[in-house]
């Protein structure tokens, strides 16, 4: 367990590294009923985020992961291609912009459709996701350190949804100008930073799965 840990929090980190749904999360909090909405947005983000980390660890399990052979490997090897398959699309996503009326209503069901939908078209959270989930499934642990260890999965992906709503809670007077400023600097940057981060974490992903297959 204490081995997995490490590689759990570095799979949540880069899977945390989401401008879109930040955005998304943003432009939910930019309207009438903010605290209700953004929520009902991590409701429907999180019930997702779980959802895929379970299927996977099941469907890589009944793959072969956490056996001795070089299936894991070739797991990581493919979670790496995707990583890099996912920049050209990253970097020709059109930008998001964010509406700003904070008079307009925003309805509960479709906060929580929001933040489910926003995860489901996030392709950086849920490839690096998944290799947490991997992580996971390859250190064939009884079912309660599968548990915690998916729940610090989830916990350490969600940090960028939840630090914006921390802040609105904590500092609700200032949390328009400065979440509106975040979002500005975010529009400009989301495409960089996205493309950065599934470089990167491809990258890692490759020369772990090598590692294990040579």
């Amino acid at each position: 367990m204490a081995g997995l840990i490490p590689r759990v929090i570095i799979a949540g980190l880069a899977a945390s590294i989401s401008p879109v749904a930040v955005m998304f999360l943003l432009s939910v909090m930019m309207r009438k009923h903010a605290r209700r909405n953004s929520l009902l947005f991590l409701l429907g983000f999180t019930l997702v985020l779980i959802a895929l980390g379970a299927v996977g660890i099941f469907v890589f399990r009944a793959g072969g992961s956490g056996v001795k052979s070089k299936v894991d490997g070739y797991i990581d090897l493919a979670l790496g291609v995707l990583c890099l398959a996912a920049i050209p699309f990253t970097l020709r996503r059109k930008k998001k912009q964010v509406k700003t009326e904070t008079e307009k209503d925003l309805k509960a069901p479709r906060a929580f459709l929001l933040g489910a939908g926003s995860m489901l078209v996030n392709t950086s959270t849920i490839v690096c996701y998944l290799a947490g989930a991997h992580e996971i499934s390859a250190a064939k642990l009884k079912f309660s350190d599968d548990l915690f260890a998916l729940v610090l999965l989830t916990a350490i992906t969600l940090l960028t949804i939840l630090i914006p709503i921390a802040f609105y809670f904590a500092f609700p007077t200032k949390a328009e100008r400065v979440l509106g400023s975040l979002n500005a600097w975010l529009s400009r940057h989301s495409k960089v930073i996205g493309a950065a981060v599934l470089l990167l974490f491809g990258a890692y992903l490759l020369a772990k799965g090598f590692k294990a297959i040579l």
